[in-house]
């Protein structure tokens, strides 16, 4: 069985290679929804929100890896952005795919970028605050096509004539047109905040084929409207509740890809006993183009004995008073980051993404202590001439 999981939303999808059960909520964490399965999990993803990508945010990360891959032996595969995993949950031909994630506090924007079966960000994702206002919930869903093109007609003259928004925007009487669009007004706003930067980056010439909705306010009435005026009148798709876990689960089982690549050589210092001598030797963490991997694998030839154990998994043993080297390779050049003092023993080692920066070194104790995270940035100015 395949585990796909919207962290925030509190909603997993499960299902086999080639079906897919109906969504399940869960308030208590993914952790105790795992624990309640009767089956073995054969893959997990985890969708979690876009700013966890962030260097700071590598701690989240860290903080569920711990729980359900330490601690539950679960085979937690890959984390991957909410804005992604929606993008992922739907088969679709190729192309750059604007996911807006409404809601009453906050929004976020983003533009994938699908390729066959592949999904990556093909622009910074944008998330902006919603401003104070009344507030804004979505009105309840029109039970008759008629009500819904009445509502959006009714909306679209009460913009421009006031003596529309008085009128109720359902009958029988409830929520007039103007309550509804002074209540929408700061969400529309952020939206735009949110858009005009994604709009407007690298890839913007190629345009949006496609605008997909989610969130607690995707079938506002005044949503897909809003949405579409700002992105040059793209089609817009409204997904469900449960999309980004959907997509999580596709990602999971491999229908989808939602690579997380390295753009940089990343490599750990260390030091090893070699017929009878103490020599150096560089670790490999990652090469550019390859994977991020949330636990780095040593595999047999590539790196000395001392540093890995029976599973593969790459270790590092730490003496007292010893701080471990990292160097990172841009290139030409090789930046070294300091890394704190360790308590002596032996750390597994694992690897975070993060936007703008090579990403975050986990040094996790294989006695089961609390994990060392490293920004692998680098100090101003801390660099040398590359000696490869």
């Amino acid at each position: 069985m395949f585990v796909g999981i919207d962290v925030a939303a509190g909603v997993a999808v499960t299902g086999a290679a080639d079906g897919v059960r109906p969504p399940e909520s869960f308030v208590s964490g993914p952790g105790a929804y795992l624990r309640g399965l009767t089956e073995p999990v054969d893959g997990l993803v985890l969708a979690v929100p876009e700013q966890w990508f962030d260097t700071p945010g590598a701690a989240r990360r860290e903080a569920l890896y711990g729980e359900l891959a330490g601690d539950l032996g679960m085979p937690l595969r890959q984390f991957v952005p909410r804005a992604v995993a929606a993008a992922a949950s739907l088969d679709q031909s190729s192309g750059r795919h604007l996911v807006c994630r409404l809601e009453a506090d906050e929004v976020v924007a983003a533009v994938c970028g699908v390729r066959g079966q592949s999904l990556t960000l093909s622009s910074g994702v944008e998330r902006r605050t919603v401003g104070a206002g009344s507030p804004v919930t979505s009105p309840r869903e029109p039970e008759i096509p008629q009500e819904a093109r009445r509502a959006a007609l009714l909306l679209s003259r009460a913009r421009v004539q006031t003596r529309y928004r008085a009128a109720p925007l359902w009958l029988p009487q409830e929520v007039t047109a103007g309550a509804v669009l002074d209540a929408f007004a700061p969400v529309e706003q952020a939206l735009r905040s949110a858009l005009s930067p994604v709009l407007a980056g690298p890839t913007a010439s190629e345009g949006v084929s496609q605008i997909l909705l989610c969130g607690g306010l995707r079938r506002h009435p005044l949503a897909g409207s809003a949405v579409q005026e700002a992105a040059a009148g793209a089609p817009v798709r409204v997904l469900e509740e449960h999309a980004a876990a959907l997509g999580a689960l596709r990602v999971a089982r491999g229908s989808v890809q939602a690579p997380e690549t390295a753009r940089h050589r990343l490599s750990l210092r260390v030091h090893h006993v070699r017929r009878g001598l103490l020599v150096e030797a560089d670790l490999p963490l990652a090469l550019p183009g390859g994977p991020v991997a949330l636990s780095v694998r040593a595999e047999r030839g590539t790196v000395p004995e001392s540093v890995r154990d029976d599973a593969h998994d790459a270790t590092v043993d730490v003496p007292d008073g010893h701080r471990p080297e990292i160097q990172i390779r841009l290139g030409d050049t090789e930046i070294r980051v300091p890394c704190p003092a360790l308590r002596p023993g032996r750390y597994r080692l694992g690897l975070h993404s993060a936007r703008g920066g090579p990403g975050v070194l986990a040094l996790r104790p294989k006695d089961g202590g609390e994990t060392v995270l490293l920004p692998l940035n680098g100090p101003a100015g801390a660099r040398t001439g590359d000696t490869e």
